[in-house]
């Protein structure tokens, strides 16, 4: 009687083989490449890159930005709830990075576009490319902008605001990623605020909401609230003392819950947010800090800070309301120090 041995993974062919490694997550990757010589020479071959493309593999990550001992840090979430933690993205190689700007993102590239350098307002924008995490610059905008309201639409950035100007001619700006050059936007080349917002007064662009003083020169973003679309219907959400609160003003509805490991406390900070929509709008990611302190001796007391983060997935039930389901919760990075109130600053959903 003779025994047939099992196939070898490494003995098929490499093209099969390239294709299997290809809808792996890329968060596995540096453990495969652990498996050995012939595994780590596949997942840095330029063919495994390929391979995906061709097969129109692609992953959705959420990238987040942080102030992390008073230093803004990008990280990005890994795509699986099984090994939720941050992964620290290389840092920005040219100098700090700038303050009150605002992101956006086009499928593996996130956008930050103007804010302030030593409390001086800036036109300039960075890019993150989160496939190699390599950053470069583009041309700089026409003017410096703080805080401006941004959005991409037909494969161009628009951005609204955040100038000192009153001239109706720099009342925004619209950025072409074919020709690379910034023209001038005005009111009547597009109508952007005519967004239906589901917060009274603001300014909704990008599904972020912004208070606008002075008419759209001045904004601020607001992190406490979001929106999602479910059913077609805009829903606005916040989160205040542990709860989360959602508002829908076609039908005058609104509504709390709280959230199953997420801590209700009536010291829970306000600035907790909902910072990114998934699945078509229809999760939202909330994030808080837990700073625990430990006394040394009493001249010296240690602290460290915990990022903690959850998804929330909805739907509509009961003759319209809104339910919200915990996807999932947990600690998603920890640091020495404690972190400060506007510890959250960006997010950004990257497909690659």
């Amino acid at each position: 009687m003779t025994t047939t041995l099992p196939t070898s993974f490494s003995s098929l062919p490499e093209d099969i083989i390239l294709s299997c490694l290809a809808r792996v997550s890329k968060f596995c990757r540096p453990t495969l490449s652990l498996v050995s010589k012939y595994f780590r020479s596949l997942v840095a071959s330029p063919d495994l890159e390929a391979t995906r493309s061709r097969n129109g593999i692609t992953e959705d990550y959420l990238c987040v930005c942080l102030n992390v001992g008073s230093k803004p840090r990008w990280f990005t979430l890994a795509p699986f709830p099984q090994q939720q933690k941050l992964k620290p993205i290389p840092p920005f190689p040219y100098c700090r990075h700038p303050e009150s700007s605002t992101v956006v993102s086009i499928g593996s590239e996130i956008y930050i576009i103007g804010g302030s350098l030593h409390q001086k307002k800036g036109n300039r924008v960075l890019v993150l490319d989160c496939r190699s995490h390599q950053w470069r610059r583009l041309p700089n905008m026409r003017l410096a902008r703080e805080t401006p309201a941004a959005d991409v639409i037909d494969g161009k950035i628009y951005v609204l605001g955040g100038s000192t100007s009153h001239k109706i001619e720099n009342w925004g700006e619209v950025y072409d990623l074919k020709t690379k050059t910034w023209e001038p936007l005005l009111p009547k080349t597009l109508n952007l605020t005519t967004q239906k917002s589901v917060v009274p007064g603001k300014l909704v662009m990008g599904g972020k909401v912004y208070a606008m003083n002075d008419g759209l020169m001045k904004l601020n973003l607001m992190t406490n609230i979001c929106l999602v679309e479910i059913e077609n219907i805009m829903f606005q959400i916040s989160i205040s003392n542990g709860m989360l609160v959602w508002f829908n003003p076609e039908e005058n509805l609104g509504w709390s819950m709280g959230l199953e490991g997420v801590p209700r406390d009536p010291y829970f900070p306000s600035y907790l947010t909902s910072v990114a929509s998934y699945d078509r709008g229809r999760r939202v990611t909330v994030w808080w800090k837990l700073t625990v302190s430990r006394c040394i001796d009493p001249s010296w007391v240690e602290s460290k800070t915990e990022i903690c983060c959850a998804e929330i997935s909805f739907e509509r039930r009961d003759l319209g309301k809104l339910w919200g389901f915990v996807e999932w919760s947990k600690n998603v990075f920890i640091f020495d120090g404690s972190a400060s109130s506007d510890f959250f600053l960006h997010s950004a959903i990257v497909t690659y």
